[in-house]
């Protein structure tokens, strides 16, 4: 899960960690093992490939997607969130909370945070981090002071601010924590028997991913009466989600895909895009045209168009990609294996 979902390939080792299993995906010693054969198979053959890597789309649009910038980060590269000229990036592993200058790429501060840190959100006049340690920490984004560690649910996913509040997904607590701002006072709700995954508002309600595998249906809830109405996405594990303007953006983990869904009449607005093997972290651009979705076992990027719900390039890129954060330019994706944040730009 990264949170929303650290990659899958963690999940077995921080659920033996924290001896509390975060549901998962991936198979690590699999995908190893994988890469080791194909790498094995291509120096015995001695041939070199010239084809695109597995999984690469080029461009449909006339657009292209390159790299600008590689930072390393160090550890495990989880959450980012990009807030003026400062991209945020934590490492899981070292519990660190990091400050790059989004111009130069240079980092500039790492600020101790809660363990396992994953997710960042930007609200409040805040830096929120998501943890798996059972709180949420408040950042003052000044000094890197950690101003409160707010209590939350069993394995926090996503954390966003919305209609007034912040709110955080709690995976293993099948619930929702909502956090005053002025009082850093968390109170929890249920959500039934979801797995609580990703998280977004639009419209005035909430939705919420269901990170379970066999499920098909992701939560609308109302936020005033708490009612839930969930709302099927044509995929299986559901987990994470993302929204533009009058649609919600689902990544389907295990289908390897990507469900549009109008949020008035709750329809698919179109055929869902493939997205890779595994699509977790889904995001959609500032300006609404773009949709995200890191690929956390295919080392991929996915653009989706959001007028039409296409597909319409697929990008190679580090190690793990876990989350990713739009910017004005692009988009930037941290990878968690290899401990990096790279800058795509769209040209």
């Amino acid at each position: 899960m990264s949170t929303p979902r650290w990659p899958s390939w963690f999940v077995a080792a921080l659920a033996s960690a924290l001896v509390a299993a975060c549901g998962g995906g991936g198979d690590a010693g699999g995908r190893a093992s994988t890469a080791a054969a194909s790498s094995a198979s291509s120096a015995s053959s001695g041939a070199t490939s010239t084809e695109a890597p597995r999984g690469v789309m080029a461009s449909t649009d006339g657009r292209a997607t390159t790299v600008a910038t590689k930072v390393e980060v160090g550890g495990n590269a989880c959450g980012v969130a990009v807030s003026g000229d400062t991209v945020w990036v934590t490492d899981a592993k070292a519990a660190k909370l990091v400050a790059v200058d989004a111009a130069s790429g240079r980092v500039r501060a790492r600020y101790a945070v809660s363990a396992t840190p994953c997710e960042v959100e930007v609200a409040a006049g805040s830096v929120w981090v998501t943890t798996q340690s059972g709180v949420v920490d408040r950042v003052d984004p000044r000094s890197g002071k950690v101003l409160a560690s707010v209590a939350t649910g069993a394995a926090s996913y996503e954390t966003i601010g919305a209609l007034g509040a912040v709110w955080v997904s709690n995976r293993n607590g099948q619930s929702i924590t909502r956090i005053t701002p002025a009082t850093n006072k968390g109170s929890t709700r249920s959500v039934g028997e979801v797995n609580a995954g990703g998280l977004v508002e639009e419209g005035g309600y909430l939705w919420v991913g269901d990170d379970t595998t066999g499920a098909s249906a992701i939560l609308r809830i109302d936020p005033r009466s708490w009612q839930a109405t969930p709302v099927p996405t044509g995929g299986d594990r559901p987990g994470y989600v993302a929204a533009t303007n009058g649609r919600v953006w689902v990544s389907n983990v295990k289908s390897g895909t990507v469900t549009g869904l109008d949020t008035t009449t709750l329809a698919p607005v179109g055929p869902p895009a493939p997205a890779g093997a595994s699509p977790v972290n889904l995001k959609a651009s500032a300006d609404g045209k773009w949709v995200w979705v890191p690929d956390d076992v295919g080392d991929l990027v996915t653009r989706i168009d959001a007028a039409t719900g296409a597909a319409v390039e697929r990008v190679q890129v580090g190690a793990g990609p876990a989350v990713v954060a739009p910017s004005a330019d692009g988009v930037w994706v941290t990878h968690f294996d290899d401990g990096s944040v790279w800058h795509l730009v769209l040209r």
